[in-house]
């Protein structure tokens, strides 16, 4: 039996893709493939075959359907090799579909320059989904990794709305008043992880005078980093600008999830103790009711 789909989810994994491994659960007469056939679907690729045809076509279609519901499951799907499927094999196949779900770290990057290629270059063995967005369909390099979404706009700021809540912003575009004009629309949604927009000190005093002109309160405007990267690196190499950068994101990562599982043990603690209380409360009513007797 071919297990080339094992490596394949090993690499989505550790690219923290999202996937769903569809198989062959049982056979009835004549299929296509044999119980135990798999393949892998992703929302733009599949990997490996459970037969081809219409029947290959509509379990693909389901698979990316799941993938939209952002949940873990396990469903089973018949499907009749008859002519309503389009597949003249007259046979019965019942498919497992099993949602895996990445946790999820999103990157949105603005601007496939130097700059923006060499952060791409070193997210490529990262665990984490990509957004990379510029006007410019040629300044994009050939190969891009399966966990970068390409988005060629004319205008990047309206590519904001799509993006999910706590979302690492990288905006490094060709265009200065582009930047400003990205950065503006990521603070007003107020709901990002991480802004970075690269430049010099005089790029981000003057971009902080014009978003405070613009109304936005000294909260809003320290949440940008800019310069970004680490600040013991100095450097206009793009990658060590790179790394500079990923190394500073991932310390803002780190810093919260250590403040997001804090305040989860401590209500987890605040419910030990309520239950604490009712215990006592209860032994407390049933002693009474003992001593009444």
């Amino acid at each position: 039996m071919n297990t080339h789909w094992i490596k394949e989810a090993a690499r989505l994994e550790q690219s923290g893709i999202d996937f769903v491994m569809v198989s062959v659960l049982s056979i009835k007469g004549s299929t296509p493939r044999e119980v135990g056939a798999r393949m892998l679907v992703t929302a733009n690729h599949s990997f490996g075959t459970i037969g081809g045809g219409h029947l290959e076509f509509k379990s693909i279609d389901s698979a990316r359907q799941q993938l939209k519901q952002n949940q873990a499951q396990i469903v089973t799907q018949d499907f009749p090799l008859g002519a309503t499927l389009g597949q003249c094999c007259g046979g019965f196949v019942t498919v497992l579909f099993e949602t895996v779900i990445q946790p999820k770290f999103h990157l949105a990057i603005f601007g496939a320059g130097h700059v923006g290629r060499a952060i791409i270059n070193c997210l490529s063995q990262m665990p984490c989904q990509v957004s990379w967005v510029d006007s410019r369909a040629d300044e994009y390099p050939e190969h891009i990794p399966q966990h970068v979404n390409q988005i060629i706009s004319d205008y990047p700021v309206d590519e904001i709305a799509d993006m999910p809540e706590n979302t690492y912003y990288l905006v490094l575009t060709h265009n200065h008043q582009l930047d400003l004009e990205l950065s503006e629309a990521i603070l007003k949604r107020e709901d990002s992880a991480f802004l970075g927009v690269i430049g010099s000190k005089t790029k981000s005093a003057r971009f902080k005078h014009r978003l405070r002109d613009k109304g936005f309160n000294k909260e809003q405007i320290a949440h940008m980093q800019c310069p970004m990267g680490e600040v013991e690196i100095i450097s206009k190499q793009p990658g060590e600008i790179a790394i500079s950068t990923l190394a500073h994101i991932l310390k803002v990562r780190a810093e919260l999830e250590n403040k997001q599982n804090k305040a989860e043990n401590t209500q987890i603690e605040s419910l030990d103790i309520i239950d604490d209380v009712k215990s006592q409360e209860q032994s407390v009513k049933a002693e009474s009711k003992t001593e009444s007797k």
